[in-house]
């Protein structure tokens, strides 16, 4: 059994999404599942939750089934009872472990035995299909401010439930969004005007050292753009839904076109500097081209599955199958970038002791194990502890998980810049053009040990050979002639 707090956090990480509430439109066909979530909702004093349901229709599996009493429905659950709620499902209906030990359940519980008559739909009473209620910052009043869970469910075996859905959620001034994501049209607003400072920081230190630009770095810049440009349009499109309640404007399809890009562009820069391509190599080995072909295919998946995800309503079945998608998606591509870095700490490791240039080797082996961290971090932070933080905000202060990480991208891309900048004392950009003497004659240090000629490499600035001028080979065959 999966332990409660674990089932606590998926369920309100899985309700986190970027549009939450407005006015939205559910239709259900044929639900066999005993209970899910549809949707989550911050309401703040003084909003209006209103609901209604059409269209509701029962199939059995089996026609034996037919008579059974039929029980399903909606439940409004505040978050002050959601944990109980979970703890009932958990444990067989009892509230605690007492009562766990004392009165055994057995079989599958439902949800509906921890319903209040105030705030559920009954789909066998017509009279309880529509809910209209205004939230009042009072304790004895039915809708209090907080999180408000919608869950779907039935307690009939073999029953199949049909039903359409309607709902408006509005805080107070005309916010179609929810209390915490009330200021996200302003976060993102501002998280795109720090990118453009960075771009910008970034477009005159590329100027003023141009002379040691590489390919990955203009790609680099690219991604900037399109980063600030969705950035941008997601504030716009937050906005527009937070006064008309729907995501009918063209900052829709700006956004989802530039996230898309944006993904996939994030994705192959990390690769390319991973491989080492036209900063320490100008062509890309099969193995590279291999490896960057299928994330390239993860990315459009994932980003497909996301825009899925955001146009599909939380609760369906479509909507389930694309989440799942989405989260196995963006696990291998996270995977799939830490190959080619760990490949080239493998590939600079083992040259660091073999050839003549193992102080350089070292200090790139030590930039790309800190970026290695930095990749890993950066994975964590928005994959894990952006879950959890989520998962632990109070209903009006939601839009922090966003600052979260923006701030944590923002951090992301300021570092992988700087750790490979274009700067002639970059090790990373280092690659030594000095052809020693040594290197000229073949010799390495164990050449010079079996002729019991003592060496370090920090001395082979001392020795000067050098093959003969072309001038003395010519003198020399003049007098042979």
């Amino acid at each position: 059994m999966v332990p409660l707090w674990i089932a606590l956090i998926m369920l309100v990480a899985t309700s986190c999404r970027g549009v939450a509430g407005m006015h939205q439109e559910w239709s259900f066909k044929g639900e066999d599942r005993r209970e899910f979530l549809i949707e989550r909702f911050g309401f703040a004093p003084q909003a209006e939750l209103k609901l209604s349901v059409s269209d509701v229709a029962f199939s059995w599996d089996n026609d034996e089934d037919s008579d059974a009493v039929v029980s399903a429905g909606l439940l409004f659950i505040h978050e002050s009872r959601l944990w109980s709620t979970m703890a009932a499902l958990q444990t067989g209906g009892a509230e605690d472990q007492d009562d766990l030990a004392s009165e055994p359940v057995d079989g599958p519980v439902c949800l509906l035995q921890n319903h209040t008559d105030a705030l559920w739909v009954d789909f066998t009473q017509v009279a309880t299909w529509t809910v209209d209620k205004v939230v009042q910052d009072d304790e004895h009043s039915v809708a209090q401010p907080g999180f408000y869970y919608i869950f779907f469910a039935q307690c009939t075996d073999g029953l199949r439930v049909s039903f359409n859905m309607e709902a408006t959620f509005r805080n107070r001034d005309g916010n179609f969004l929810s209390a915490g994501d009330s200021a996200l049209p302003t976060v993102y607003l501002l998280t795109s005007l720090a990118f453009l400072g960075a771009a910008v920081a970034w477009a005159r230190f590329l100027r003023a050292n141009h002379k040691h630009i590489h390919d990955v770095h203009h790609m680099m810049s690219v991604l900037l753009a399109l980063k600030i440009i969705s950035l941008f349009a997601e504030s716009m499109r937050f906005y527009y839904m937070k006064r008309h309640g729907d995501t009918l404007t063209n900052w829709t399809a700006v956004y989802y076109v530039f996230v898309f890009l944006k993904g996939i562009m994030l994705f192959v820069v990390l690769l390319l500097i991973g491989t080492g391509w036209s900063l320490l190599k100008a062509h890309l080995s099969r193995r590279d081209k291999s490896i960057i072909s299928i994330v390239l295919v993860l990315q459009v998946l994932s980003n497909t599955a996301m825009i899925a995800v955001e146009e599909s309503q939380v609760g369906t079945q479509s909507w389930v199958t694309w989440r799942d998608l989405l989260h196995i998606f963006d696990i291998l591509c996270c995977f799939a970038i830490l190959v080619p870095i760990v490949w080239s700490i493998r590939t600079l490791r083992e040259a660091a002791g073999m050839d003549g240039k193992a102080h350089i080797n070292l200090q790139k082996l030590t930039q790309f194990r800190s970026f290695y961290l930095i990749v890993v971090t950066y994975i964590y932070v928005t994959r894990i502890a952006l879950y959890l933080l989520a998962a632990s905000l109070p209903y009006n202060a939601t839009w922090l998980s966003v600052v979260f990480s923006e701030g944590a991208a923002l951090t992301f891309f300021v570092l992988t810049g700087y750790r490979f900048r274009p700067v002639d004392q970059n090790p990373y950009l280092e690659v030594s053009t000095h052809i020693d003497a040594l290197d000229e004659f073949g010799l390495d240090d164990d050449d010079l040990e079996l002729r019991d000629i003592p060496i370090q490499r920090k001395d082979h600035a001392r020795f000067t050979l050098r093959p003969p001028s072309p001038r003395r080979v010519h003198r020399v065959r003049e007098e042979d002639d």
